[in-house]
Parts: structure tokens; sequence; C-alpha cells
């Protein structure tokens, strides 16, 4: 028989304690594992909610934005370019970029004219005169400027030329191109939007009856106080409205007010213009508050000069009332009116 072998009883009791032991061991390792999981876990959702609520508040804040985007175009600041009127904003947006484009294609640096100096300048009457009954401020002006192609007053010769500036119709210009016509004199016509657009009869019959039509801007605002760009946008557009509606293409441009800068006249003559200014002008322009025609008669065939550049309104009815023996008169004193396309 073979005798059976037994342990002893210590021996068991050992065996039986280190294996509860093993046991207790791979239950923490489980246990811990099992905690590191969740824990893992866990953590994604703290991402998920950090990444949508970063979209929430971008969401909820394009309301705000919306309304700029959805405003009507000329309402909005971009394109308002600090317009002062509803009727400026609306023609200023709906060609803006047409006008940007004719200003890219006429050619105008406007790194080049930023360099220059934006100081406002105002031009008026002309001031102390020579010996020759000529402007002195005129005559400064036409040697300080004269690079810019600025013109203050005409050559020094027995010739002078006859301007009106037409910000509006005051329902007097059909008698001043009677008595032009009647007198054969030709003559200079700044014209600005509002004038082309509401009295396109007479730009017509300006243009029939062989006299010029200068710019005289699209909006008659201060142009020192826009931008070269602004600038060239605001002659731009009235250039390609007069040159659409009319066939006609301007060349002489006059600053709103005889406001202006070393910039705008950079720009002015980069795209293509002379800026023509005067060299007598009177206190003309009040339709409520005329000056007395005789006194009037005086003072403009007073001022006869050589080269002399009149600047007439032609909403005063003193101007025509005087015009026809004004032009008598100055032929009298020797001069001739010069054809204002020889400037």
């Amino acid at each position: 028989m073979t005798k059976q072998f037994r342990f002893p009883i210590w021996m068991t009791v050992m065996v039986l304690v280190l294996s509860l032991a093993l046991t207790g061991c791979w239950m923490d390792k489980d246990e811990s594992s099992s905690q590191e999981t969740p824990s893992t876990s866990s953590s994604m959702p703290e991402s998920i909610p950090e990444s949508s609520d970063s979209s929430i508040p971008e969401s909820s804040s394009m309301p705000e934005s919306i309304p700029d985007s959805s405003m009507p175009e000329e309402m909005s600041p971009s394109s308002s370019s600090g317009s002062d009127s509803s009727e400026g904003s609306d023609s200023a947006s709906s060609g803006s970029s047409a006008g940007e484009g004719s200003v890219a294609a006429m050619g105008a640096d406007f790194e080049e004219i930023g360099a220059l100096s934006a100081e406002s300048l105002d031009w008026g009457p002309g001031g102390p005169v020579d010996e020759k009954n000529r402007s002195q401020g005129a005559l400064l002006y036409n040697q300080k400027y004269g690079d810019y192609g600025a013109l203050f007053i005409g050559p020094e010769e027995p010739v002078v030329y006859l301007t009106f500036d037409e910000g509006y119709e005051y329902g007097l210009t059909p008698s001043f191109l009677d008595t032009l016509k009647e007198k054969n004199v030709k003559a200079l016509f700044f014209i600005t939007y509002d004038f082309a657009n509401r009295s396109g009869d007479l730009v017509q019959r300006m243009i029939d009856e062989g006299h010029v039509i200068g710019n005289h801007s699209y909006s008659h605002k201060n142009y020192s106080t826009l931008t070269p760009m602004e600038a060239a946008e605001d002659l731009t557009k009235m250039h390609d409205f007069v040159r659409d509606k009319f066939s006609y293409e301007m060349k002489y441009f006059r600053f709103p007010s005889g406001n202006f800068n070393e910039q705008s006249l950079a720009v002015v003559q980069q795209l293509g213009y002379r800026s023509v200014f005067w060299s007598f002008a009177y206190k003309d322009w009040l339709t409520d508050d005329q000056p007395e025609p005789a006194a009037s008669l005086q003072k403009v065939v007073g001022a006869v000069c050589p080269g002399n550049i009149y600047l007439l309104h032609a909403v005063s009815s003193t101007n025509d009332q005087i015009l026809g023996d004004v032009i008598d008169q100055v032929r009298a004193a020797g001069y001739e009116w010069g054809d204002p396309n020889n400037l």
C-alpha cells in the first residue's frame, strides 16, 4: 500500500493565509483601475461644455452685428462717409464702387498725395491789387500753387473770363443764357449734382450754345475736410454723372466755397482736372439780400484787369439785371471776353 502524505496543519494554514493575501492585492489593483477609468471618461464631458459654451456667446452676440450688416447701404457708417444729408448719403453709397473704379482708372496716387499738407485754406475775393488792378493774392497763389495746375487769375493780356457757380437753380439761368447769347460771350458754368440732376435741360442748353461746363463737386462739401479718397470719389462721381447723362467730359474744377488744401489740389490734378478759382467775386449769393444794381455794376466793371476771372452767382437777381451792361462796359474798356476753353 502506498503511504498517504499529509501536509502539516501549520503549513496548510500558511498556504491559506498567503492565498488570501494575494487575492487582496489583485482586488486592490482592480479597484484602482476601475477608479481611473471613470476619471478619464468624466474629464471628456468637461471639455464638451467648454467647447459648446464658447460657441454660445458667439452666436448670442451675432444679433448685435446683424443690424449693421442689414441696415440700408446709405445708412451704414462705412458708406455714409460723414455725409450731412440723407440724399448725399444715398447717392454717395449707390455709386461708391463705381466711383472707386473710376478713381483707380484715372490714376490718383493716394500714397503720394497723403504726404502733402492737409491744412485747410480759404480763397475769397482776392484782396489788394497791384498797379495793373490785378489781385495780389491771386498772383501770389498762382505762383504758390501753380505746380498743381491751380489758376487764380489768367495770363497778363487784355482778356477776361466769365464764370458762374450753379449750386442750384433759382429760376434766373435762362435769362443769363439769353444775355450771353445776345452778347456772343461764352461762359464757364460750374455745376453741382443737384443742379445737373434737376436742371438737365439747362445743362444741355449750355452745351449746345457753346459754353463750358465745369465740375463744382457732387455734394458741395468742403474738400479740405475730406480725405483724398473721399474727395476723389466725390469729384469722379460728378464727372461720371455728367459724362453719362450729357456725353460731356468736364476738365475744370472749382472748389465749393473756395475751401481747399494741397492734398485736394493734388487729387484734382491727378484726376486730369484743372482747378479754376477766381480773381474777382463779391457778395452776390444771398437771394434775400441782393446788392444795389448800380453800385454792383460799378464794382464789377471797376475790377477789370488783365486775365481777370470773374465769379458771379447765377442766383443773383442783381447780376441778372447788370450782366448785359457789364459785358458792354468791359469791352469798352479795351478787354475781350475770352473763351474758357483756353484757360
